[in-house]
This record gives C-alpha cells, structure tokens and sequence, in this order.
C-alpha cells in the first residue's frame, strides 16, 4: 500500500507555548491541528493539549489526522496529551477512539454575559 505524502509547515505562534501545523497538498490546505503546550503543577512533566484538528470532509480517508496526532507525539516529550470534543461528535469520538485516546473526565463550559 502506497504511503500518502504530504506538505506539513510548522508554525510557531507569538507564544511559544502554542503549535500550529498545517497540511497542503499542491498549495491547497486540507487540515490543520493548532496543539498547546502546558505546564500543570499536578504532572511531573508538559502535558500537550490538542485545542483544534480539522481535516476537510473530502481528504478524511487519506488519514491526515492520525498522522498529525503521531507527529505531536513523536516530536515532544510529554507527559500526556489531551483534548476536548463536543458530545455530539460520534465520528470525533470514534476516531480518536481509534488512536488509543481513553474518555477519562468531563469538561465543563458556562458561558458568560457581557
């Protein structure tokens, strides 16, 4: 089987705690993960958090997201890695499912007035 190529820029943001990489093909984007890096007193090292990945609908089989989550994890030496995803989100959830991720707590979000 023929191993897909890829384009992949690594970006770094104006903190160097945020991580951007973005994936092109012939100068056309068809994904992107933006990843955070954070410093928790409760860890005894980093621990990264996926904070967006996003592969368009007609490049999902080419298994983009799944090599940007191994490049996150071969690149860092961290001590765990997280994410959020919404509830409604059953192809997500199977997904990252699929690459060893556990649902271990909830996150919760109140929004605020202005």
């Amino acid at each position: 089987m023929k191993k897909e190529h890829f384009d992949c820029v690594f970006e770094n943001s104006l903190k160097d705690k945020d991580i951007i990489y973005l994936v092109y093909r012939d100068k056309k984007i068809e994904g992107f993960l933006s990843f955070k890096i954070n410093h928790y007193l409760h860890h005894d090292r980093d621990t990264g958090e996926i904070v967006e990945l996003v592969v368009f609908p007609e490049k999902r089989s080419l298994k983009i997201g799944k090599q940007l989550i191994e490049k996150i994890a071969r690149n860092k030496k961290f001590e765990q890695i997280e994410l959020s995803t919404s509830t409604y989100r059953k192809d997500a959830h199977r997904f990252y499912e699929r690459q060893g991720y556990e649902k271990l707590h909830y996150n919760y979000t109140k929004d605020l007035d202005d």
